[in-house]
C-alpha cells in the first residue's frame, strides 16, 4: 500500500528576510574575538551543546591554534566563525549535519550551510591546485587563498545542480535511485555539465535517467547543498512524450503519482521536498 506523505507547509526563502538575518558583506574579514559566535565541526560532524544548539559563545569552549577558523558573515549583527576540531572538545556532542539541517528553519539552514562550506573549502584547499606551493594566508576581505608564487585564486568550490518536479496531468514523476530507502521517493536531480545551460541539464538529467522528454522547463527556487558544496537549481516541467525507463544503476524505481496519493516524500526542509509540496498546490490551485 503506498504510504501518504504527512502533508506540512512549503518553507519558501524569503531572500530580504534571510538577508536581514545573515550579512555576508564586503568588509574586511576580522580576526577570531571573544564577542563572535562559533560552528564548531569534527570531521563530518557538527558539535553541538544542549537542545542542539550550534552557536557557540566563545567562553563555551578552549581554542586552539589548529582550529582554522573561517569567517562567515555577522548573524544578527555578530561575527560568525566555523571552526574544524581534531577532537571533540569536552561538553560537546557530535550530530550529522544532514539531520542538523533537517531540523533548522530556512534562515539557519542557510547559515549552517554556509559554514560547512567555507570550512570544507579552508580544509580541502591547503595547496595550490596549479604549482603545490602552500597556501598559509586567506584574503583580508574575500573567501579566497591567492598562491604566493604562481597567483592563482583558489575560491570555494560550487557545483550547480538541478532538481526537477515534471507534471503529467494530475500526476508527478516521483523516483527513487540505488541509495534511498525503498519507501522514500524524489525528483531528478543531477549535475550540470560544462557548457550546459541550467535548462538544458534539466532536459538531459530526465532523458538520461528515465527516458522521457519534458517541456514548459521553468525555474523555481534554489537552495545551497553541503554535502560537499552544491548549489541546487529547482525546476518545473511537464510531461511532452516517451515511456518511462529507469537508467540502470541510477535509477531503482519511477513511476507516475497521482497528487491525492503520493508516496514518503524527502523532507520539506530540503527543496526537493518544496518543490514536490509546491507543485502539488499549484496543480490543485489550477483546478480550483
Amino acid at each position: 500500500m503506498r504510504q501518504k506523505h504527512d502533508r506540512v507547509s512549503v518553507i519558501l526563502f524569503d531572500a530580504k528576510l534571510s538577508g536581514n538575518m545573515l550579512e555576508i558583506g564586503t568588509q574586511a574579514h576580522p580576526r577570531p574575538h571573544q564577542d563572535a559566535l562559533y560552528i564548531l565541526l569534527h570531521r563530518q560532524q557538527v558539535l553541538v551543546e544542549a537542545d542542539q544548539q550550534f552557536l557557540i559563545p566563545f567562553h563555551h569552549f578552549q581554542p586552539n591554534a589548529n582550529m582554522g577558523a573561517v569567517y562567515c558573515g555577522q548573524w544578527h549583527g555578530q561575527d560568525v566563525f566555523v571552526c574544524r576540531f581534531d577532537t571533540v572538545p569536552k561538553g560537546f556532542t557530535e550530530i550529522g549535519l544532514r539531520e542538523l539541517l533537517f531540523l533548522q528553519d530556512q534562515e539557519h539552514y542557510i547559515l549552517l550551510s554556509r559554514a560547512h562550506q567555507l570550512s570544507t573549502w579552508d580544509r580541502d584547499h591547503q595547496f595550490c591546485g596549479r604549482c603545490g606551493t602552500s597556501l598559509q594566508e586567506k584574503h583580508h576581505k574575500e573567501h579566497t587563498k591567492i598562491c604566493p608564487k604562481c597567483h592563482l585564486r583558489h575560491y570555494p568550490r560550487i557545483s550547480p545542480c538541478i532538481i526537477v518536479s515534471i507534471r503529467y496531468d494530475n500526476r508527478i514523476l516521483l523516483a527513487r535511485g540505488p541509495q534511498a530507502p525503498k519507501d522514500r521517493y524524489s525528483n531528478i536531480a543531477g549535475f550540470v555539465e560544462a557548457g550546459e545551460t541550467l535548462e538544458q541539464a534539466v532536459a538531459r538529467e530526465v532523458k538520461e535517467e528515465v527516458g522521457i522528454e519534458i517541456n514548459n522547463i521553468r525555474y523555481i527556487s534554489s537552495q545551497p547543498w553541503s554535502f560537499p558544496h552544491q548549489l541546487m537549481a529547482g525546476f518545473f516541467a511537464d510531461y511532452q512524450s516517451g515511456e518511462l525507463t529507469p537508467a540502470p544503476g541510477e535509477i531503482e524505481e519511477a513511476d507516475w503519482w497521482h497528487i491525492d496519493d503520493l508516496p514518503m516524500i524527502p523532507n520539506a526542509a530540503t527543496i526537493s521536498g518544496q518543490l514536490i509540496l509546491q507543485h502539488v498546490d499549484w496543480i490543485k490551485t489550477e483546478q480550483n
